[in-house]
């Protein structure tokens, strides 16, 4: 039996779509004459079909409530103000209505009353798709079903296919059974409806432009075919459009969510709603702000923000060289190109505390300081190329921390935040040249491994062997598998070209738990080398099964660690141990081999 939920202030908070939807819902208050209303719980809507006679009609897309913005409902209650003034056949959401990340009922439901007390005041049914903070873990995937329905449907509207798919149904077992019975579910969507005039899917992450579902969206693509579609997304919370053929790609802009606004709409950095009008001539998209300011999705393109997140790019000229016992000499550059048909400025800004280890040198000693910032700054011609110069002299204990690398770009007098793509990029100070890197395609793992609860999650940056104790305790894997006993605990798994290795789409999502990715290199002599790591939410190293516990990515300022790797002649045992505070986890891991000595084909596709 469904347990009760406490009662909302509103009768009825929220409006279920189409007959079936509302006299389940009618029913479900029924069956509890006499108590308070509670919010709504979604019936299982896997098939629900109107008469399919297409007819003109118009519907909005809320973009993300939450991550960020909290106190942003007055904004959110706007858009539904401005919503209500024409009639809408219905609403949808792109996720991420909540906060989330919960793990018990009591806050889980006061989430959910707190938004559908701002959401019940729609005229228009409403449709919820789900996000990462919706569906955080097992247990609110759990709880999402138990009161909010299916984690994906699909239903028609006056002739329209509408599909619904989940980016979180990998929490339970990656891109096992469930997730395949969801990619199922599209396939025999589509199949049974060859013929509508236009079809809609939505999901929360954007898998087009996510390297972790990268095969997952061939496989979209090749079921959508040649229909005419529009495809809709959130999450990123920045409005960002690109049309692919017959596919309209829409990252819509949040709703409340957090967000850097800026004035420049090319970048798309501003709150809004979508408004959908399907006619006989297609598919109409509009991007609306709360004022009712109202902008072509085409105004903010993917490719520009591609183009201004990857504007700069950074590579060493060797790799660090000591200058001392405990000194190093790092001889970098942060290359910046122009590819707008304007002129535009360049700002490269590198945060250096006065612990930080890393002391600007040669070319680099006289540049701005902001602060604790160093920020170096040049104006750019259409095709102009400048390279900034990163030389410094640092310690040896901070050689493996290198500091982050952020940019702004002045475009059409607007400053412009560079978002760092770290599942893509490495925005820190380089230690060696970019071609020096080698990603691990190839590994096995064994896990997840329960590190049971943390004893003081906020100590984690400063001291986290008293923070976590168990995430330093012996599971018998730092080693990697045994040469014949225990080759059953270990399964392959694939990295791509940048090193990323997606553990949800392995393991699904495990708290609180680690998991352990195994690699050989063999190198002709006795060499020391880094390897470059990074995780959500924390990694170590372990070769040939001692952990190097001078470089841990646990609490690096950029994110990114290069480890020092000692390697012996032969083959080495490399295990990187990565843990999951909670929600997503992946890791990347990319080895320097700068003079072309290892091997690592044991380990290629």
């Amino acid at each position: 039996m469904k347990r009760p939920l406490p009662p909302l202030p509103r009768p009825f908070p929220v409006r279920v779509p189409a007959l079936l939807g509302a006299l389940l819902l009618l029913s479900s208050f029924a069956a509890d004459a006499g108590e308070p209303p509670r919010y709504p719980r979604r019936p299982a809507w896997t098939a629900l079909a109107d008469a399919g006679t297409f007819a003109p009609f118009t519907f909005a897309i809320l973009g993300d409530r939450t991550s960020g913005g909290e106190e942003n409902w007055p904004l959110f209650d706007r858009v539904v103000d401005r919503i209500n003034v024409k009639p809408h056949d219905f609403v949808i959401t792109t996720g991420d209505h909540i906060p989330g990340h919960m793990e018990d009922r009591p806050l889980w439901e006061s989430q959910w009353r707190e938004y559908w007390d701002h959401a019940s005041r729609l005229r228009a049914p409403l449709w919820l798709v789900p996000g990462n903070h919706d569906i955080a873990n097992t247990a609110c995937h759990g709880f999402w079903r138990e009161d909010l329905g299916d984690t994906y449907y699909s239903f028609t509207h006056k002739g329209c296919l509408f599909l619904v798919l989940n980016t979180e149904e990998e929490r339970f077992d990656g891109r096992g059974p469930m997730w395949q019975a969801m990619l199922s579910h599209a396939a025999a969507a589509l199949k049974n409806h060859p013929n509508a005039p236009h079809t809609f899917m939505f999901f929360h992450k954007p898998m087009w432009a996510d390297p972790r579902f990268g095969e997952d969206w061939r496989q979209l693509v090749a079921l959508i075919g040649d229909r005419s579609c529009t495809v809709v997304a959130g999450h990123e919370h920045y409005l960002a459009t690109e049309r692919q053929d017959n596919l309209l790609l829409v990252i819509q802009n949040a709703t409340g969510g957090g967000i850097s606004l800026s004035d420049a709409k090319i970048y798309g950095g501003y709150h809004g709603y979508a408004e959908v009008s399907v006619s006989d001539a297609g598919a109409s998209y509009t991007v609306v702000e709360p004022d009712g300011t109202r902008h072509a999705p085409e105004e903010s393109p993917l490719c520009f923000r591609k183009q201004v997140e990857g504007l700069i790019t950074l590579t060493a000229e060797q790799p660090p060289r000591p200058t001392s016992e405990k000194a190093w000499s790092v001889s970098g550059q942060a290359i910046a190109s122009n590819p707008f048909p304007d002129p535009i400025a360049v700002r490269v800004r590198v945060p250096l505390p006065p612990d930080a280890g890393w002391l600007p040198a040669g070319e680099t000693a006289g540049a701005l300081r902001e602060g604790k910032d160093l920020v170096l700054e040049r104006s750019l011609a259409p095709g102009e190329a400048h390279a900034f110069p990163l030389v410094f002299t640092v310690t040896d204990d901070a050689l493996s921390f290198p500091p982050p690398v952020t940019h702004q770009i002045c475009h059409g007098g607007s400053w412009l935040d560079s978002e760092p793509m770290r599942m893509e990029q490495v925005p820190v100070v380089p230690l060696y040249p970019r071609e020096a890197w080698c990603a691990v395609r190839t590994w096995r793992f064994a896990g997840p491994v329960s590190n049971g609860p943390m004893a003081d999650e906020k100590a984690m940056r400063d001291n986290p062997r008293a923070a976590w104790p168990r995430l330093f305790a012996p599971t018998g894997h730092e080693a990697g598998p045994g040469r014949d006993s225990e080759e059953g605990r270990w399964r392959p798994a694939t990295g791509n070209a940048a090193g990323l290795v997606n553990c949800n789409a392995l393991m699904g999502t495990a708290d609180l738990s680690s998991a352990f990715f195994f690699c050989e290199a063999v190198s002709p002599r006795e060499l020391s080398t880094h390897a470059l790591l990074y995780a959500d939410n924390y990694a170590q190293l372990f070769v040939e099964g001692v952990l190097v516990d001078r470089a841990q990515a646990i609490s690096a300022p950029g994110g990114f660690v290069c480890v020092p790797v000692p390697l012996k002649a032969g083959a080495n045992r490399l295990v990187v141990k990565v843990t999951n505070n909670r929600g997503d986890w992946f890791f990347r891991f990319l080895l320097a081999d700068p003079t072309g000595e290892l091997d690592l084909s044991g380990n290629k596709e």
